[in-house]
């Protein structure tokens, strides 16, 4: 009741202090009055019912930190848990990404396997194929590459090598020239200078190169998704189990049939020259857009 008796009395004499002003009376020290009384008012509402305007807004404070630091505990166990049990693992940089590669394909060799696998790759940045110019960035490199050799079927393999247990589609994205020279170096060097014959690859062109998430290794087990950009491998996940490996698989065959075998590079035969030169002049036109548009 005061704070509205108040209120009304600070009203009233700011408008008899405009209002002097028109009816010709000397009321204008009403207006710094009523500004007094109404600051007054203010320091007395904040004083007298401090309990009523801060105390609940510091219980909701209170409650929203405590609900807060339970989401953080339940995310930290929800993290452990799939860590104990296998199901994800976070890479960081190329070099912790290539390890964790490397040592997946390992384990795949070393299983036993009840029929043909298939080891599906697609890089769908357009980015070149690449290496970090550290030393470690190029040892991690060798060993994925030596890892990577031995899925390999070529004509002098003997009889059990893990090459008649494995055959590789790769499905690799292209936005100019020279990302494409890459790709063809990289397989060229791993089979070194021979034809293997387990190996099948498909292209696709981008208009541009962007970084993106690409399922880039996908074994009887695992699914090792990368994320790719002009620099190479920024961070990747791996995630371990039958349920990712269908999921990731469907879309990858889905994905490769959709694309016409005119955009195949590499199968059995070798090397499709004439494919490879019609992808070329395309890329051609694709670079030669690009120029137009930043021009």
């Amino acid at each position: 009741m005061i704070a509205i008796a108040a209120g009304a009395i600070t009203v009233v004499a700011i408008v008899f202090a405009f209002a002097s002003g028109y009816l010709g009376q000397q009321w204008n020290w009403l207006r710094p009055a009523g500004e007094l009384l109404l600051l007054a008012e203010l320091v007395g509402l904040i004083v007298l019912e401090r309990h009523q305007l801060f105390e609940p807004v510091q219980e909701k404070v209170t409650g929203m930190e405590a609900r807060m630091a339970e989401m953080q505990t339940a995310l930290g166990q929800m993290r452990d848990l799939m860590t104990v049990s296998g199901q994800v693992t976070v890479t960081t940089g190329f070099r912790e990404s290539f390890q964790l590669r490397t040592r997946l394909l390992r384990e795949a060799l070393m299983r036993e396997q009840q029929g043909p696998q298939i080891l599906r790759n697609a890089r769908l940045s357009g980015f070149p194929l690449q290496v970090q110019d550290t030393r470690e960035g190029r040892d991690e490199w060798r060993a994925f590459n030596e890892v990577m050799s031995r899925f390999l079927l070529l004509p002098g393999s003997v009889a059990g090598s893990s090459g008649h247990r494995w055959s590789a589609r790769s499905i690799w994205a292209f936005a100019s020239i020279g990302a494409l020279n890459s790709g063809l170096e990289f397989i060229l060097s791993l089979a070194g200078g021979t034809e293997a014959l387990n190996v099948e690859i498909k292209v696709q062109l981008r208009s541009r190169a962007e970084a993106l998430l690409s399922p880039v290794q996908i074994t009887d087990r695992d699914v090792f998704l990368s994320y790719d950009d002009e620099l190479s491998s920024r961070w990747g996940l791996a995630l371990q189990g039958q349920q990712y490996v269908a999921l990731f698989a469907r879309w990858f065959d889905d994905r490769w049939s959709a694309i016409p075998d005119s955009y195949l590079i590499y199968s059995r035969n070798g090397l499709n020259q004439k494919a490879v030169d019609r992808i070329r002049k395309e890329l051609e036109g694709v670079e030669v857009a690009g120029e137009r548009k930043t021009a």
